[in-house]
């Protein structure tokens, strides 16, 4: 029997605390890419694919959401012994509502990272997320001072939304009959 990758187990064990991936609801765009390394790579579920920069540092990702989000984590994955010098060592996140008041929110250093990193923004705020409708990951260092950088995913969740409905009159428990509560 096959050990499950530390890729798909990382990705369980975010399903299973119950968030939603919000990376669909955006437009995700990176300061530069070697052809065939770019968003689409970065955004596919295949660890073996990765955005790798092409130009001078600091080098980010820009998220883009048409409407302002909820964010409790950013999970990044990376793989340093294959990756090496292209694997960041230092990352910041910052948000803004456009590109003029970006701010920091955080910023983690990586020792030699190897598989899933989550950056956890619930000291934010009092509710545990981080509102915003941008995001840009800003990779300013590398692993022995490399240029490019290698990203192999990145993914971004939000708390998940839950209708309640006062249950002295319904107390609908699945997703079918919570559509269908309602009469248009």
């Amino acid at each position: 029997m096959s050990e499950k990758p530390a890729f798909t187990e990382g990705l369980e064990e975010v399903e299973e605390l119950g968030l939603t991936d919000l990376g669909s609801l955006a437009h995700w765009s990176v300061s530069s890419h070697k052809t065939g390394c770019g968003v689409e790579a970065l955004r596919s579920d295949d660890h073996q694919q990765f955005w790798q920069s092409d130009g001078p540092q600091p080098h980010h990702l820009d998220i883009h959401f048409s409407k302002r989000v909820s964010i409790e984590r950013v999970s990044i994955y990376t793989d340093y012994e294959l990756d090496e010098s292209y694997t960041p060592s230092k990352i910041k996140i910052l948000a803004g509502s456009g590109y003029h008041d970006l701010l920091e929110v955080t910023e983690v250093d990586l020792d030699e990272p190897q598989g899933w990193t989550h950056l956890v923004l619930d000291g934010l705020r009092d509710d545990g997320v981080l509102k915003t409708y941008i995001l840009r990951l800003l990779i300013p260092a590398n692993h022995q001072h490399g240029k490019d950088t290698h990203l192999r995913a990145v993914k971004v969740y939000g708390p998940r939304k839950h209708m309640v409905m006062d249950d002295s009159i319904f107390a609908f428990t699945t997703p079918q009959m919570f559509s269908e509560q309602v009469i248009r």
